[in-house]
C-alpha cells in the first residue's frame, strides 16, 4: 500500500506550495496557517509510505503521531480563525486561539519526543496500534504518554469544533452581509475534508485499514478545494464616505 501514502505526500506538498506561495504574495495569515497544516500533512504521510515498504519504527511513528495526530487539525482550525476573526474586531479571541495552538504545538512536540513507546506494536506495515503510545490493556507507559494522548484529544476536539463553528459562523455572516457564498462553502469543504481524514483514522480502531490511506488522500484533496473556493471569493474594499 505504498502508492496511496506516497501520493498523499506529493499531493499535500503540491497543495502546500500553492497556498504558501499565495501567502508570500499577499501576506494573509490564514494562508500561512493552512499552508503549514498541509506541510504537516505531507510530513505525517512520509513514514506511512516508508512503513508500507517494510514496517514502522520509533522515529517514523513519532513523526506520524505528532504531525498527523496532534498538529494537523489545530493548525487547520487556526487558519479558519485567522480568516474569520481578523476583520471582525475580535482581536482578543484571535490572540487567545493563537496561544492555544502554540501551546498544543510546543507541549505536543516535547511529549511525543519524550514518551516511551511499545515498539512491539510497530512490526507492521499497516497503521500501528494505539497501544504503541498508550492503551489501558498494557502497562509500562509514562507521564509523557498520557500528555501525548491528551494533546491529541484536546487539539483534535477543539480544532474540529472550531472548524464546525467557523463554517456556521461564515454562513451566517455571508447571509447577513449578502456576500458571495464562497466563504461558507469553502469552510464547509475544509470541515468535510478534516472529517474524512478523522473517519479514516477512526476505522483503524476497529481493525479496518482498507480505507485508511484512500481516506487520507481524499481528505487532503477536499481540504485544498475548500482553500481554492475561499480564495475565489471577491475581495470587497471599503468605500470612502
Amino acid at each position: 500500500m505504498f502508492v496511496l501514502p506516497a501520493l498523499t505526500t506529493l499531493i499535500s506538498l503540491g497543495f502546500a506550495a500553492q497556498v504558501l506561495n499565495r501567502y508570500r504574495a499577499r501576506r494573509r495569515p490564514h494562508e500561512l496557517a493552512w499552508g503549514l497544516a498541509l506541510v504537516f500533512y505531507a510530513i505525517a504521510a512520509v513514514p506511512e509510505a516508508l512503513a508500507a515498504l517494510n514496517s514502522w519504527d520509533s522515529l517514523g511513528y513519532r513523526v506520524f503521531y505528532l504531525f498527523g495526530g496532534v498538529l494537523l487539525v489545530p493548525w487547520l482550525s487556526l487558519g479558519t480563525v485567522e480568516l474569520l476573526l481578523r476583520a471582525d474586531n475580535a482581536r482578543w479571541a484571535l490572540v487567545g486561539y493563537r496561544i492555544f495552538v502554540g501551546l498544543v504545538t510546543v507541549v505536543g512536540l516535547v511529549a511525543v519526543i519524550a514518551a516511551p513507546l511499545h515498539t512491539a506494536h510497530l512490526a507492521t506495515s499497516e497503521a500501528p496500534s494505539n497501544c504503541t503510545m498508550l492503551c489501558t490493556s498494557e502497562s509500562g507507559y509514562g507521564l509523557f504518554n498520557v500528555i501525548s494522548l491528551i494533546e491529541a484529544i484536546v487539539g483534535n476536539t477543539v480544532g474540529t469544533l472550531v472548524l464546525v463553528i467557523g463554517a456556521l459562523y461564515s454562513a451566517v455572516r455571508t447571509f447577513q452581509a449578502r456576500l458571495p457564498a464562497n466563504l461558507p462553502a469553502g469552510n464547509v469543504l475544509i470541515l468535510v475534508g478534516s472529517l474524512v481524514v478523522a473517519l479514516a483514522a477512526t476505522l483503524t480502531r476497529f481493525g479496518s485499514y482498507d480505507y485508511f490511506y484512500a481516506g487520507q488522500a481524499a481528505g487532503v484533496a477536499i481540504i485544498f478545494v475548500g482553500f481554492l473556493v475561499i480564495a475565489a471569493t471577491p475581495q470587497h474594499r471599503a468605500q470612502p464616505a
